[in-house]
């Protein structure tokens, strides 16, 4: 475990009590400052990345608007030019009985 061995308890061969114990304080005080400082580093990603997520979805949201715009003014057209050449149709159908009248006369 990462706690083991900060008890100070000295054994054989070891520094007596109290001398190495000033040393291992120094090096975890050190080692939390690392630590501080990458959980910084790791904070400002995040918060950029939140931003850029954000964006993104924004951006998303939006494209999707589009997309329904653009497919509702397609559907839009396409039933105009159906309504279109249904007219189309009809005045050629007239026209068509028109002159077949006007030729039997």
């Amino acid at each position: 475990m990462w706690f083991q061995g900060i008890t100070g308890q000295a054994g054989r061969g070891r520094t007596p009590p109290g001398e190495g114990l000033v040393d291992r304080l120094k090096d975890a005080e050190d080692d939390a400052g690392r630590h501080e400082r990458d959980m910084s580093s790791f904070e400002r990603e995040r918060i950029d990345l939140e931003h850029r997520v954000n964006r993104m979805e924004a951006e998303l949201e939006s494209l999707r608007k589009r997309r329904l715009e653009a497919y509702a003014q397609w559907w839009n057209a396409r039933d105009d030019r159906d309504r279109a050449l249904h007219i189309c149709r009809k005045l050629r159908r007239r026209i068509d009985r028109t002159r077949r009248a006007g030729d039997q006369e």
